[in-house]
């Protein structure tokens, strides 16, 4: 079961109340929030509700492990840090990043970690439109192209 990294760029401002609890269920309820879901049935379902709010792709290893290491929080105030991993039995980021994987894991199924990762504004601006799809030029929706948004986000 492969996993999908799910982006909120528009918070949930002027949303129906469907919409807003698609967003609260996939976790990503706040702007510039983003979190790690399974690609299934029930998840597609609510990103296809929620496509005029929220881009998504699927994530590699090596985007993962660096979501975990930079942005990565235990509660709301403590940062995922190598004493956390060893408590949840992990030796590094990587590790639990290769366990996700493998497993099919979200992020909220990860006992002691925060189900979201918490985004700053992307470094040099957002290149295309953030209202419209990805096939239309812009962010939105199913993009191939969001890891390299996430990157300038961290």
């Amino acid at each position: 079961m492969t996993l999908i990294l799910v982006l909120n760029l528009h918070g949930t401002i002027n949303s129906s109340e469907p919409v807003r609890r698609g967003l609260e269920e996939l976790k990503v309820s706040k702007r510039f929030t983003a979190s790690v879901v399974t690609e299934d049935a029930s998840t597609l379902g609510l990103l296809k509700l929620c496509k005029g709010r929220v881009a998504w792709s699927q994530i590699d290893a090596d985007l993962l492990t660096a979501l975990l290491k930079k942005r990565g929080m235990v509660t709301s105030t403590k940062a995922l840090d190598a004493g956390s991993l060893k408590k949840m039995g992990y030796k590094d980021h990587g590790e639990l990043a290769a366990k996700m994987l493998k497993d099919g894991m979200r992020l909220s199924a990860v006992e002691g970690l925060r189900p979201y990762f918490r985004l700053a504004p992307p470094k040099g601006g957002f290149k295309l439109s953030m209202r419209r799809a990805a096939s239309e030029h812009g962010v939105l929706g199913s993009n191939p192209k969001l890891g390299d948004l996430v990157r300038r986000m961290m």
